[in-house]
């Protein structure tokens, strides 16, 4: 039978409720959460359900990550959705742990694949290169906006300090990749096949390790490249994607546009799109989700890209 806790986290303290029921608070501590799996083991708990909290959840999965239990994080917005559609306005951390209770009872949720520390390090590199590359994109918009030259020279000289620690960063996530067989084996992987780069394979090694694990329609739902139809009656709405794993669908828009140069089997792909009328952006999201499946495949049976292969995917 299905026990599911729904664990509400804060950055010190964890709200936790088995089958919606009572609330227990636990400090989230290291101490505290090998309490938390002790108390959860006494209470049967098969499912576990968190919500994504920018980071303060991960020691808490990693904690819980066992066969004793399936651990599933779930997207904020859709437990909202799923608490107003029940009738459910007001929030609280007690509230919401009850609601997350309630969710994971509804919904079959697919348990995290459990990450090792190589890969959580290689996360978090990557994760801090992107909020520096976010911030020369501002300060790059921003340059010609000083009306004085002393702002002016501020603005290049924080931009030369961010490409400098963005090239400190790049060095720093190779090594991260060199020091695991495991991670830098699979990069081998995902870069032999033309239009994926070097930060392309890292992201996807670093953001989805489910590659190889997951089926097709299952891994293109999990980044977002699943197209949603928008049908009522006769009329036939427009399919779009939506959701999903933005950091790991936006390296492979890059990838495929690099594809569509360098790869044959890719660029044969786009261009018979494209003679049968589908629009560029269409044409160009198509291949992002062929090249996603090529990439599953390839993780799956641990082999490296050959010509025409893009062909099974």
């Amino acid at each position: 039978m299905k026990v599911v806790a729904g664990i509400d986290v804060g950055k010190t303290r964890l709200d936790v409720s088995v089958s919606a029921g009572p609330v227990r608070g636990f400090d989230n501590t290291p101490a505290a959460l090998a309490g938390l799996e002790r108390w959860l083991r006494s209470q049967a708990v098969t499912d576990v359900v968190c919500e994504s909290t920018g980071g303060y959840e991960c020691a808490l999965v990693r904690r819980l990550q066992s066969p004793a239990w399936s651990v599933h994080v779930a997207h904020p917005n859709r437990v909202r959705h799923f608490a107003r559609a029940a009738g459910h306005q007001a929030k609280t951390d007690a509230l919401d742990a009850q609601m997350l209770a309630r969710y994971g009872a509804v919904f079959d949720l697919p348990g995290v694949v459990a990450k090792d520390a190589d890969s959580e390090a290689l996360q978090d590199l990557l994760r801090r290169r992107k909020q520096l590359v976010d911030q020369r994109v501002q300060e790059r918009h921003r340059l010609h906006q000083g009306r004085t030259q002393g702002a002016h020279t501020s603005t290049q000289r924080h931009i030369q300090w961010l490409d400098e620690e963005i090239g400190r960063l790049d060095e720093e996530y190779r090594k991260a990749l060199e020091q695991s067989v495991a991670l830098s084996e699979a990069a081998a992987l995902y870069r032999s096949v033309p239009g994926v780069g070097e930060l392309t394979a890292a992201t996807l090694v670093g953001y989805l390790p489910e590659l190889g694990q997951y089926r097709g329609k299952e891994i293109t739902a999990l980044v977002g490249l699943a197209p949603w139809s928008s049908d009522s009656g006769r009329h036939q709405g427009y399919r779009s994607i939506r959701g999903g794993r933005g950091r790991v669908r936006r390296v492979l828009y890059l990838a495929a546009l690099s594809a569509i140069r360098y790869n044959d089997d890719l660029r044969r792909f786009y261009q018979r799109l494209r003679k049968r009328g589908k629009t560029g952006k269409v044409a160009v999201v198509a291949v992002m989700r062929k090249l996603l499946l090529l990439l599953n495949a390839i993780a799956h049976r641990r082999t490296p890209w050959v010509q025409h292969q893009a062909k099974a995917g």
